[in-house]
């Protein structure tokens, strides 16, 4: 679950100085109320006790998400000028703590390092909406008795895929994916991830699908 820290805070209105509670860590698998102020644009804001205006402030977070590979060090915008600097603190941080957070997570990739809550709201809202054309595309394929397999999370991002592809029974590797994903764009053309499928699949290559997810 969200854990928090208190950091001490300036209010550039009129000055004052107060005690501010930010979440330290998130797993956006598990605290859906905190994952929402990310992409509402609301997790960083603070009232200021004194002039009770509006205050943005930002401190470095740790973002999981492990049903989509997401571990994320999530940095103040204004820490991009020294980008390097931050990024190798943030990587000496993680090596000694690496093993007690993946540790049965399933997070596979490397960790995210990203400036400014921007940076991962942006990841979220693309992964809303590919999840979002992912569940219509696999209400089609159930309703045509395939099966479904999961794509790697980082896979699907780079590939711009859904999280999962249908396949044929009865058929095997790269033609099963194939012969499926062209029958269900033939019948929903306006799914655009799955098109990239179509036309991924489409490529020269290997019969394997290079990019699902192990069980």
């Amino acid at each position: 679950m969200a854990t928090k820290g208190q950091f001490r805070v300036e209010c550039p209105h009129c000055g004052e100085s107060f005690d501010a509670d930010f979440w330290t860590v998130v797993r956006g698998d598990r605290d859906h109320d905190v994952k929402e102020l990310i992409l509402s644009g609301e997790f960083d804001l603070l009232i200021c006790p004194k002039c009770e205006d509006m205050v943005q402030h930002e401190e470095p977070f740790l973002y999981i998400d492990p049903t989509r590979d997401i571990l994320a060090f999530v940095m103040p915008e204004s820490y991009e000028a020294e980008k390097d600097k931050w990024i190798a603190r943030m990587q000496a941080d993680y090596q000694p703590v690496k093993a007690a957070l993946t540790a049965g997570q399933g997070l596979t990739g490397e960790p995210l390092y990203l400036f400014g809550l921007g940076a991962l709201t942006a990841l979220l809202e693309s992964d809303r909406d590919r999840e979002e054309e992912t569940d219509v595309m696999e209400f089609m394929a159930r309703e045509e008795g395939l099966q479904l397999l999961p794509v790697k999370p980082a896979a699907a991002r780079e590939l711009d895929l859904p999280f999962t592809i249908p396949v044929r029974t009865g058929m095997a590797g790269r033609a099963a994916a194939l012969s499926a994903a062209e029958g269900l764009y033939a019948k929903n053309d306006a799914l655009p991830r799955l098109k990239k499928l179509v036309e991924f699949l489409k490529t020269p290559g290997s019969d394997t699908v290079p990019f699902l997810k192990n069980k």
